[in-house]
C-alpha cells in the first residue's frame, strides 16, 4: 500500500504542477495538453485503485461468510 500511496502522491504533484504551469500560460496548447494528460493519468489510476479496493472488500465479505458457515 505504501507504493500505491507514493504513486498517488506523485500523480497528484504532477497534476498540480501541470495546473500551475497552465495558469501562468493559459493559452499554451502544450501546457493544456500536459494538464489534460496529467489529469487523465490520475483519473485512470483512481479508477484502478477503486476497483482494487472494491475487489478486496468483496473478498473479505466472502471470507467472512465462509468462516461463519463453518462448524
Amino acid at each position: 500500500m505504501e507504493d500505491s500511496n507514493q504513486h498517488l502522491k506523485t500523480l497528484l504533484q504532477n497534476t498540480d504542477n501541470a495546473f500551475k504551469a497552465l495558469m501562468r500560460e493559459p493559452d499554451s496548447i502544450a501546457l493544456n495538453q500536459a494538464y489534460d494528460d496529467a489529469k487523465a493519468e490520475l483519473d485512470t489510476y483512481m479508477v484502478s485503485l477503486k476497483h482494487t479496493l472494491s475487489q478486496r472488500q468483496e473478498q473479505q465479505k466472502h471470507h467472512l461468510r465462509r468462516s461463519r458457515s463453518l462448524p
